[in-house]
Parts: structure tokens; sequence; C-alpha cells
């Protein structure tokens, strides 16, 4: 059995504000943190133990998934983050041995990583990694291989029309124990930058293998809410928290009444007054609006409501919204 690891380290300094307050592997999605999806894809491949390196505001991700009983999670939490490589070298004694499967701890996914590792394994691979067609390769890092799935080269957010390749590199890899090797112990290492270049110079079998379902690192505020509407829409197929009601999630124990909402995430707790119209909107948890309003392609949050224009959060500060008691 392959051993499961989270990169939950990073910073999320595209989504701010949104992540002034709360670390982007909990930002939720469909009322649950994203980390939880990208856990859950580790459940199904029948892993029930991960390691997970967690840096800014890491003690909120820490209580998060410690009260999992289903689930036993070794931390790391790091002053500094030591790279998306790095980390993972920090908890070689509890990977080293075993083939390590990681996903980054901000992607959402709904994804099935069987065909993947048995494609590794087929391979005799050294690293395997998946990969997803995108429209617009600007924002991620494309993938080039040759009829048989072996990377040849990556590309780096190719500017528009410069893209050699549509295949996005998700963050997600299966790893042969012998990479521990590769990566110095105390130093800022990254697989993008520095274990992938060295694993195609020594020509070791590194391959890439395309998947079907859905996947996205949640890379800005417009994707954050995109991911969001794809659920209420069927687009991704993943466990929500709360109740359906028309084509709104409702969580528990939030006051909506008297108010209209289409296409809205409304967390567990919040407080929306009557004759507030919410339409694409999120809602976090615990969230109160001191007074009715009208949001459309917003994220409302206890520090503070923003409207959602394509990659940017814009702060609505005459509708600034409030810490809900709990009831």
């Amino acid at each position: 059995m392959p051993r499961g690891m989270m990169l939950a380290a990073g910073r999320g300094t595209r989504l701010g504000p949104l992540t002034d307050t709360l670390p982007k592997p909990l930002l939720p999605v469909a009322n649950t943190p994203v980390m939880a999806h990208g856990i859950a894809c580790l459940r199904r491949l029948g892993i029930t133990e991960i390691c997970a390196n967690v840096c800014y505001r890491g003690e909120q991700i820490i209580a998060r998934f410690d009260d999992d009983p289903d689930l036993r999670v070794n931390w790391l939490y790091e002053q500094e983050a030591s790279g998306t490589a790095g980390g993972m070298k920090g908890m070689q004694r509890f990977l080293d041995g075993d083939r390590v499967v990681i996903i980054a701890g901000d992607a959402l996914l709904d994804i099935d990583l069987a065909p993947v590792y048995a494609a590794h394994c087929a391979n005799g691979a050294f690293i395997t990694l998946a990969t997803v067609t995108v429209r617009d390769p600007s924002c991620y890092g494309v993938v080039v291989t040759d009829s048989g799935g072996r990377i040849q080269h990556f590309q780096e957010k190719p500017a528009p029309g410069t893209e050699i390749s549509h295949q996005a590199n998700t963050g997600i890899y299966i790893l042969e124990p012998e990479i521990f090797h590769m990566i110095p112990a105390g130093a800022f290492y990254d697989f993008a930058m520095h274990v992938f270049p060295e694993v195609l110079r020594r020509g070791l079998p590194f391959y890439a293998v395309p998947v079907d379902g859905y996947w996205t690192d949640i890379g800005n505020p417009g994707d954050y809410l995109q991911a969001n509407l794809d659920f209420l829409s069927g687009g991704i197929c993943i466990d929500g928290c709360g109740e359906r009601i028309g084509d709104n999630l409702i969580g528990d124990g939030a006051v909506t009444a008297g108010s209209r909402l289409s296409r809205c995430v409304v967390g567990a707790g919040a407080v929306l007054p009557a004759g507030c119209e919410l339409t694409d909107c999120v809602v976090w948890p615990q969230t109160e609006l001191p007074e009715a309003g009208i949001f459309s392609s917003a994220v409302i949050t206890p520090h503070g409501s923003y409207r959602i224009e394509r990659r940017t959060a814009i702060p609505l500060a005459e509708c600034e919204a409030g810490v809900a008691s709990k009831r």
C-alpha cells in the first residue's frame, strides 16, 4: 500500500484577501475545506494514514483534521516553508520505504487515482504525475510527452499563444521511495524547480498520465467562486455539507428566512437578514450580515464581503460582515 502526503504549507497569496485569516487548504468548497476533498481521494485509494506539512496558519489546519477518528495524520509544522519536495523530505521517517502519493492541499479534485497508480506500476516509473487538459495553459505548468506518455520537458505558465501543450500538471505525484536520495535535508527544495529537471537530466522513467474528472487549484478568487458554482451545477461530484434547497446548498443552522437566494452556498451558522438578495455567492460559516443587501458574484466572510471579478476579490466596505454568535 502506498503512503499519502498532503502539501499544505503554502501562503495562498493570489487568493488574498480571502486567505488573510484562513489558510488556503481550509477555504470551504461546498461547505467543506478544500483539503478534505484531496484527503477523500487518498482514502478511495485505500490510504488512511497520511503525512502533511503546514506553515501559514498551520495550527488551524491541524485543529481541523486532528479530530477525524477515521484518519491518522502525521504533521510537520514548518516555521518557514521548505518547498514541495523539502516538505516531503521532512516527513521521510514516516514515508521512506514505500511509494508516496502526493496531493496539493489546495487542489479541489474529483479524480480516481487508481488508474494513475496502475499506470505508474505498469510503466516501471520513477515518478508519475497526473495531468488534465486545460483551455488556457497560461496559469499552469504544462507537460510535453512522447507517444508513450514519457515526459520530455515542461513549459511553465506559457504566455497565451506560445503554449506547446494543454496538459496541465495537477500536482498529483506518485514517487518511488528512492526519490528521497535526490532531495537534500534542511534546504528549500521544489519538485518543479529542482527535482523534475534532475530526473529528466538523469533519464529516469518519468511519466504523465492524463486523467478524467474535475481538478482546479483554486489559485485565485475567481477560481474559488467558480469551484463552488461548479458543485451547485453538478460539474463536480464531491460531498457537500448541508441541505440542497433549490439550486442552493444551505449549511446546518444557517438562517436564511426572508432572503432570496439563487446558486448560493451558505455555511453552517450563517445569518442572512430578511430582504437579502444573493446570486452566485458563497457565504462562509458563522458569518452574520448586519443588514440586508444585494450581492452578486460575491464571497461573504466573517472578516468582510468581496465582489469577485475574474481573479480579484474587491472589498465591499459598506457591507462588512461580522462573526455570528453561536446559537
